[in-house]
């Protein structure tokens, strides 16, 4: 918006002053032939001021009378007595040119006949419509409001231009339309709110299609815990046997439980993009921060004869991050390389000026290049003896990209792993 501000200032004092200098211009040019046709007079008057001079003083009057008819123009001989005149202006009698004096209504030019006592000539000026105030004040006027709306429509076209499309894309995906977003321009007024409506779409779009996946995954993945529940309760129910019936009662309990976490793990997905506001970015050292991860995770790949180990070689890795969120996306990627690895799983730090990376490579079989994409998706598994029945509904993975895109980073599947097998990799911008 500070842009948008910032123009609207710029064109419109910009308009005033452009157009303000060109009717500058006009006025000056005005004025100008305004004085010269002033000046002109005056040197008339002075020439006739010159003849009067030499003119006898009983004379003077038809002389006068003469000019007045031979030039027609308005001259008359009047006594310099009876012009009230300000001291300050009785100089300019004699002067070149004579005294001009203006009213609303007329115009004089005043000229003191040398050689006879109080005597001054009078000419009238003839009235120039042309040179009307009113007139070209309201046509300067007129003319400085017309530019200047010219200039701010011109302005605003590309602003209702991008104001129309974005109507268009709202209207377009509250119908259903959910690809329609606001298209790229060099350059828009509105660009800040532009990106936010392509973010908003983008994220209503990811909570829909994670909405969809989940109430399939879900409605397919519960038949067969209910099934065997059905199962179970009938087989408990014609079984004679007490030791018969608390086996079956042992399997519905497990089926209970498996449904209970499986619920647990579809509704803590379905419910991460609510936990975006909780996030809080805040400086820390990655190197310090991963050593105490791994050791912390070591135990858990003794448990699965794997040996954790950290390495960078980095002194200091400062990023902005939120270190509980974090946590639970490193942990996702060193579990599921511990679950895979044969012998060893290394969690390697490196940097450069593109970002921070944190490599999880791990010594078993890899991922397929065709796989190394969808592996991020929720409920992809692929292998199937990492089932739901083992407490592993393929959201690890999926949370883990949730967490890098809240970070404005990314998770990717690689296979230059230093141990031969796969490498997960987090890139974290640089600060």
């Amino acid at each position: 918006m500070r842009r948008f501000y910032i123009s609207i200032i710029a064109v419109v004092l910009g308009a005033i002053f452009v157009i303000g200098w060109g009717v500058d211009l006009l006025v000056s040019e005005s004025s100008t032939e305004h004085q010269d046709e002033i000046s002109i007079y005056g040197q008339n008057l002075d020439g006739f001021a010159a003849h009067l001079s030499k003119v006898p003083a009983e004379q003077l009057p038809q002389a006068v009378v003469e000019l007045s008819q031979d030039f027609r123009l308005s001259l008359s001989l009047v006594d310099e007595n009876s012009v009230a005149l300000p001291s300050s202006l009785i100089g300019q009698l004699s002067q070149q040119g004579g005294l001009y004096l203006a009213s609303e209504q007329d115009s004089y030019l005043y000229k003191r006949v040398e050689g006879h006592e109080s005597a001054l000539l009078h000419l009238q000026l003839p009235a120039l419509e042309e040179h009307s105030n009113f007139n070209i004040d309201l046509m300067l006027t007129i003319l400085l409001y017309i530019g200047v709306s010219i200039i701010i429509v011109l302005w605003t076209l590309p602003l209702t231009r991008r104001l129309h499309l974005l109507s268009n894309a709202s209207a377009k995906f509250g119908e259903g339309d959910l690809a329609a977003r606001m298209p790229q321009a060099r350059f828009s007024y509105i660009q800040q709110l532009e990106d936010s409506f392509n973010a908003m779409a983008d994220r209503i779009e990811t909570l829909l299609m994670d909405n969809k996946v989940l109430a399939r995954s879900l409605s397919h993945d519960i038949r067969t815990p209910v099934a065997c529940l059905r199962f179970g309760i009938e087989a408990a129910m014609s079984a004679d046997d007490v030791a018969k019936k608390d086996k079956y009662l042992s399997r519905m309990d497990s089926e209970v439980t498996r449904m209970e976490e499986m619920t647990n793990a579809f509704l803590e997905y379905a419910g991460m993009e609510r936990q975006l506001g909780s996030v809080r970015l805040q400086s820390l050292d990655l190197v310090q921060w991963l050593t105490t991860l791994c050791n912390d995770l070591s135990h858990l790949a003794l448990q699965q004869q794997v040996h954790l180990t950290f390495e960078t070689k980095e002194a200091v890795a400062l990023c902005d991050v939120d270190s509980q969120w974090l946590y639970r996306a490193v942990q996702n990627l060193i579990s599921n390389g511990i679950d895979y690895a044969n012998e060893r799983v290394v969690c390697l730090l490196t940097r450069d000026v593109d970002g921070i990376y944190i490599d999880i490579d791990d010594d078993g079989e890899g991922i397929a290049s065709d796989q190394q994409q969808a592996i991020f998706d929720p409920f992809v598994r692929l292998d199937s003896e990492r089932s739901r029945e083992s407490g592993h509904f393929g959201l690890g993975l999926a949370i883990t990209a949730k967490i890098m895109d809240w970070h404005h980073g990314a998770v990717s599947a690689r296979s230059d792993s230093s141990l031969k097998g796969a490498r997960l990799r987090l890139k974290l911008p640089v600060r």
